[in-house]
């Protein structure tokens, strides 16, 4: 078969790696070819099939669908151009569909520019749209992919070590999983998104990895990447509310972060602290539980155990419960804590001084926390 002229943002020199299978450029442009005309769909179970989709409705000028499972495939017929539509994670409720212009979503790629491209690990579900961002940075700057769909955090981290993956985007819980594991792959690049990177783990990546640079994006399905931070620090700089080193400018109302987009100013659904000369993150707005009739944030007791020596990981979340509604449990890992009888003391002494609604009342010391395809904690009572 005769292989389709290349779109202009795509790399020849990209490789994917993924389900014992190489495929090079030519390859995916050939499967290309293959796809039906119309609108398109693909999800990220099929890396390849994903990144042929991509080539399709770019040269055809058709709408793609990107699916994950949480949202029947939509109607195409009504959609035109280049589109792309995409599903929220649904990490804390309810999942919804975002329709995004394709050449917005390659605008805000930066194509690496150290060496022949890297070997990068997709640590995020290639159909969301931080896992996109992983799979077109790659696509453009002619790098290899490496990929394995529905692969858990842990074998990641192996395959990363075993396929000595040189940048690695994902989430703070992964980060921390990484260095549990003790892998430690020839890494040029470390980003972390999706959540809010805290500082002991920032502090502890730059102990791990000494002069690799940090960056943490804050981005979103709706809205994009809105700003990188660079400075090893958790949150980013509150001259920033009034001097934004890009095109978005931002402030606090009513303790949620706002951005000015096109003139308004549009809620990104994150709670922020300013403390000091820093903004920091507090977790989502729809993540905050009402226990005993109190509003209470689940993340201002995660950030306590998390500051504590020992702790690997954590997470609080609700469960119900018959008198107060509602009651926070918190997941543990600190495997140094194993075989102290006095871990519970220590992690209820940290909490102390909140509020007794938003102390959890339940706490368990596990292996491992459960991870979403889309690489973040889980914090439905139901998926724990």
């Amino acid at each position: 078969m005769q292989t389709a002229t290349a779109p202009s943002w795509f790399h020849p020199h990209f490789r994917l790696i993924t389900g014992g299978r190489e495929w090079s450029g030519p390859d995916l442009l050939n499967r290309a070819q293959t796809w039906p005309h119309g609108g398109l769909t693909a999800d990220g179970q099929d890396v390849a099939g994903l990144a042929a989709a991509l080539i399709a409705a770019w040269q055809r000028g058709v709408p793609l669908a990107l699916l994950r499972g949480g949202l029947p495939a939509p109607d195409l017929r009504a959609v035109t151009g280049r589109v792309l539509l995409l599903e929220t994670s649904g990490t804390t409720g309810t999942p919804k569909r975002i329709s995004r212009p394709f050449d917005a979503i390659l605008s805000g790629i930066a194509v690496p520019r150290d060496g022949d491209g890297g070997r990068w690990l997709l640590t995020y579900d290639a159909s969301g749209f931080a896992g996109l961002q992983v799979l077109l940075t790659v696509m453009s700057g002619g790098g290899t992919l490496l990929a394995e769909p529905g692969a858990d955090a842990a074998t990641l981290v192996r395959l990363a070590a075993q396929q000595q993956a040189t940048h690695i985007s994902a989430t703070p819980s992964f980060w921390r999983l990484m260095l549990l594991s003790g892998a430690h792959p020839p890494l040029a690049r470390i980003t972390l998104g999706g959540e809010a990177a805290d500082q002991p783990l920032l502090d502890a990546l730059a102990r791990c990895f000494p002069s690799i640079p940090i960056r943490c994006i804050y981005a979103s399905t709706e809205l994009g990447r809105l700003f990188t931070v660079t400075d090893g620090k958790a949150g980013f700089p509150a001259a920033w509310l009034s001097h934004t080193p890009g095109p978005y400018s931002f402030r606090i109302w009513n303790d949620i972060l706002q951005v000015a987009i096109n003139g308004m100013w549009c809620d990104t659904g994150d709670l922020v602290e300013l403390v000091g000369d820093r903004v920091l993150f507090r977790g989502r707005n729809d993540m905050v539980l009402n226990v005993g009739g109190s509003k209470v944030n689940p993340a201002l007791a995660e950030a306590r155990i998390l500051a504590l020596p020992g702790v690997d990981d954590a997470v609080v979340y609700g469960v119900p419960n018959p008198i107060t509604g509602t009651i926070l449990v918190a997941d543990i890992v600190a495997s140094d804590w194993r075989g102290d009888e006095h871990w519970q003391s220590r992690v209820t002494g940290s909490l102390a001084d909140l509020p007794a609604a938003a102390r959890p009342r339940r706490l368990r010391l596990l292996d491992r926390l459960p991870l979403s395809a889309a690489g973040k904690k889980r914090r439905l009572a139901e998926e724990t």
